[in-house]
């Protein structure tokens, strides 16, 4: 009996693993509309192409940074993939598929292929892939995709530790609620997509009430209606970063990654380093950053709000 159960925690355990690794969507029964955070109506996030500043691949179509299409062949991160580039195409923001395919694209994972979709069904919408059968979040299966409607959604940024770099960084906690066939569903998209059932019925007691001033929330560059900008624009900032940026080591080239906080005044707080080229790069630019003139805040509903913004930096003393 004892090895039985022995054999069963084992299964067990390496299953868990596995749904980490994967992404797998869950069954959470403990996941609940976060207290604190109310519902919106939704809106749909304009479409992103990668860094304002990424160089363009001639005669290609290009989606990312080294993430593009040169005739009917596919490159991700600058590599030569394997995929069937004929009529590879993108549906969403993050969404691409092919004939016999639909994959999700991040800059940090590269393409991943979503396992088990119906290619030919497919579609986007509202920041979703669903086929005839499911909706699909990032590259998980969720929910039944009949009669499915998206109804509103809740946003939490936190600190924490990423699973997939175990680094210390900004994570978002998106919560979404659902509606299909079934009834009401609440989603969690994070490192891992979780899901709970809540009901035939719609409760009012998840149109939750602030407990914080809605001003003191953090938005997204998406969630706003006019975005934070520094003074004379990204060329402005690359030139203010350039004039205040030392290294000592003379043969470096490439882009550091930093997300940061731009308060109502226009400060900066907050700032982290996602990726760096190692020398000190990511201290030094931390230490630029501080510096910074204010910036213009974000703008929503007509008042100034607190953003959470990601911005490459460039570095470039290659002796060549």
């Amino acid at each position: 009996m004892k090895i039985l159960i022995l054999i069963f925690l084992s299964i067990f355990s390496i299953a868990i693993g596995q749904n980490k690794k994967t992404n797998t969507a869950v069954r959470d029964f403990s996941l609940k509309i976060p207290e604190g955070y109310t519902k919106r109506k939704w809106v749909e996030s304009y479409p992103t192409c990668g860094t304002p500043d990424y160089t363009l691949v001639p005669n290609a179509e290009n989606y990312d940074y080294n993430f593009y299409k040169k005739g009917n062949r596919v490159y991700c991160q600058g590599i030569l993939t394997d995929i069937n580039g004929s009529n590879f195409k993108r549906i969403g923001p993050e969404y691409f598929k092919n004939n016999t395919n639909v994959y999700y694209f991040t800059w940090k994972s590269g393409l991943q292929k979503i396992e088990g979709i119906d290619a030919a069904s497919a579609n986007y919408s509202d920041w979703f892939i669903a086929d005839k059968n499911y909706l699909y979040i990032k590259t998980s299966k969720v929910i039944e995709s009949k009669d499915l409607k998206l109804i509103s959604d809740y946003i939490i940024y936190k600190e924490g530790v990423s699973i997939i770099n175990n680094e210390k960084n900004f994570l978002k906690e998106q919560y979404y609620l659902f509606k299909n066939i079934k009834g009401y569903w609440i989603v969690k998209s994070s490192d891992i997509v979780s899901y709970n059932f809540l009901g035939k019925t719609y409760s009012h007691k998840w149109d939750i009430v602030y407990k914080k001033e809605i001003e003191e929330a953090i938005h997204n560059t998406a969630d706003v209606d006019v975005l934070p900008n520094f003074p004379g624009g990204i060329s402005g900032f690359n030139g203010f970063a350039n004039k205040n940026f030392k290294v000592e080591e003379k043969d470096l080239k490439g882009k550091i990654y930093s997300t940061f906080i731009i308060e109502k005044n226009g400060a900066l707080s907050d700032i982290k380093i996602l990726r760096d080229l190692g020398y000190g790069t990511g201290k030094e630019l931390i230490r630029v950053l501080k510096l910074s003139p204010k910036w213009s805040p974000g703008i929503k509903d007509g008042k100034k709000v607190r953003c959470f913004y990601s911005i490459p930096y460039t570095v470039n003393t290659s002796l060549d």
